[in-house]
């Protein structure tokens, strides 16, 4: 098998046989290459130079990516269940709608990725960066996300349902309609972030702390999210919200029923968005 350069056509690197399924070739340097398509199953590619490679619709279910840099690589619709990408670097990876089940992206560096329609689903991504990219839509059921960061992540209308985000950051993030449903967010930061439209039922938010977030009073399920109390969110959460939010909410947050009247005055209804707060 010969592999060439997408743009030049110039050979890159010739292996035997008609794929790379199965193949060694730790710490080739194959970028710019043109792998389009091409069944990769269970490769040994770790610490392998992937940069800007097309790998579209590509299989590498089982592949073993420790170390390897995939950054600005094309990988749409590319099948990567189980694939091992331990510390790769995926920055600008184009990973809309391919799929990752039960992947290990352990420490992995997915920073301005595009990963909509991206199925994450039982993914184990411990302290991974998924900051600044755009996973709308995507699927992270069952994900593993302990002390990730999602840092003006763009996460609107995926589903997190059962993923865990234990100590995870969340800095100005979109949460719009995403599904967080048992989700658990223990320990999480999540500062600035939308949650307008997003499912918070049996969500567990256990020493987290909200803190100017927006549209809280928009989210569905806050009566029925666990440890999501007063104490988690900051004054300017509480204040943009404390006017639309219903009764029954509030008091699951734990605001004593006869004191929300009083409340909702003194910090005045509604409030503005928290934004634009000084």
């Amino acid at each position: 098998m010969q592999i060439r350069h997408k743009e030049t056509g110039e050979f890159i690197l010739e292996v035997s046989g008609p794929s790379l399924a199965g193949r060694r070739v730790r710490g080739a340097r194959l970028h710019h290459a043109a792998l389009r398509g091409e069944d990769m199953t269970g490769a040994d590619l770790r610490g392998a130079d992937l940069c800007i490679a097309d790998l579209s619709g590509a299989t590498l279910c089982g592949a073993n990516l420790t170390g390897a840099d995939l950054s600005g690589a094309t990988l749409t619709g590319a099948k990567l269940d189980g694939a091992v990408l331990l510390d790769a670097k995926l920055l600008g990876v184009n990973l809309a709608n391919a799929t990752l089940r039960r992947a290990d992206l352990t420490r992995a560096t997915l920073r301005f990725a595009e990963a909509s329609g991206a199925d994450f689903s039982d993914a184990v991504m411990p302290r991974a960066d998924l900051s600044y990219g755009v996973f709308r839509g995507a699927n992270f059921t069952g994900a593993q996300l302990d002390e990730a960061s999602l840092n003006f992540a763009n996460v609107a209308g995926a589903k997190l349902r059962y993923a865990s985000l234990v100590c995870a950051v969340l800095i100005q993030a979109d949460l719009s309609d995403a599904d967080l449903d048992q989700a658990d967010f223990m320990h999480a930061a999540l500062n600035g972030t939308d949650l307008r439209g997003a499912n918070l039922g049996g969500a567990l938010f256990r020493h987290a702390v909200l803190g100017g977030c927006w549209n809280l009073d928009r989210a569905h399920g806050v009566a029925e999210a666990r440890y999501l109390e007063l104490g988690s969110l900051d004054v300017r959460t509480l204040r943009a919200s404390l006017g639309s939010l219903s009764d029954e909410s509030l008091v699951a947050l734990g605001i004593v029923k006869e004191t929300i009247a009083s409340l909702r005055s003194a910090v005045g209804l509604g409030g503005p968005d928290p934004r634009s707060a000084a």
